[in-house]
């Protein structure tokens, strides 16, 4: 009779226990705080961010109505942000919930303040279960210190920046304008036809200049043709012939490049000196003063 009555007893006792444990079971409880990693010398407009986990059974839930509302203020300590994660982990799930709050307070002087308490709540059985995540304390400082009557007078002398040194943009812009000067001279040399530029006043920059000038009447082909002529004449030191082409090449090796151009040029002027064929002259001056830019290019050595 003792066993059955023991027996009972104990059955008794497990079915009373068992909803306090199933209801342990489902209590919510904080894995883990994590607030700023500095408490002191915080200041206005300084952010603090806190980072809470709560476990929870799978089938729970927080209200809505429990999460705090962003811009909610609360002496001088404003929440800017709040980010809600979730992640089931077998029968659990963990909330990952992170408070970014911004500090608006004002002081005179050093003061405790603190980031307030935040109540939780979660649902999923017959009863809505909570959970408090503690406030957190901080020292506030103000911006300026108690008594201080003239901020003029408490001014801090400033050091001035380091000097930049502009030795190594100095050599940079020299040696860009020396190449823009010797790109520009290089220019000018190739194609300015002024007589008073030194080394510029070869015979056929003479003569480029001289067929820019031609008048617009008639035998200003044969002008060109001539004139042409005399700047040869006057390099191969006489009369230069047609069949002597070859030797004046050799002699002035640079008019190398054109000396098809100079042969044709011989056996065009023979025919426009030296019969009566008509000719297109504006075209064949034109065609002139092409040759003789090229020529005075040779005879600069550019070319």
């Amino acid at each position: 009779m003792k066993k059955i009555v023991l027996i009972f007893i104990t059955l008794l006792s497990f079915a009373c226990l068992s909803p306090i444990l199933m209801a342990q079971e489902s209590i919510p409880k904080v894995i883990t705080i994590i607030n700023p990693h500095y408490s002191n010398n915080i200041q206005v407009g300084d952010v603090l961010k806190r980072t809470v986990m709560i476990e929870v059974n799978a089938e729970s839930q927080i209200l809505k109505e429990s999460i705090p509302k962003k811009g909610a203020n609360r002496d001088g300590i404003e929440l800017n942000e709040i980010l809600l994660k979730s992640q089931v982990n077998g029968s659990k799930k963990i909330y990952t919930i992170t408070l970014t709050y911004q500090v608006f307070a004002i002081a005179d002087k050093p003061a405790v303040m603190r980031l307030p308490e935040e109540t939780f709540a979660f649902n999923g059985g017959a009863h809505v279960l909570s959970l408090k995540v503690p406030a957190w304390n901080f020292w506030f400082s103000p911006l300026v210190p108690e008594g201080l009557r003239n901020a003029k007078d408490n001014l801090q002398p400033q050091y001035p920046p380091p000097r930049i040194s502009l030795q190594s943009h100095l050599i940079k812009l020299a040696v860009s304008l020396a190449l823009l000067v010797i790109g520009f001279g290089g220019v000018i040399y190739m194609n300015a036809n002024l007589s008073w530029i030194p080394f510029m006043n070869g015979e056929f920059a003479k003569v480029c200049r001289q067929l820019s000038k031609l008048p617009n009447k008639q035998g200003r082909e044969q002008l060109a043709f001539s004139y042409l002529h005399q700047a040869f004449n006057h390099l191969h030191g006489a009369i230069l012939f047609a069949n002597e082409i070859d030797q004046f090449i050799k002699n002035h090796p640079h008019f190398s490049a054109l000396e098809n151009e100079i042969k044709v040029f011989f056996e065009e002027s023979n025919i426009a000196l030296f019969s009566n064929q008509q000719g297109n002259g504006d075209q064949k001056v034109k065609d002139l003063i092409i040759l003789s830019k090229q020529l005075r290019s040779c005879e600069r050595g550019v070319r």
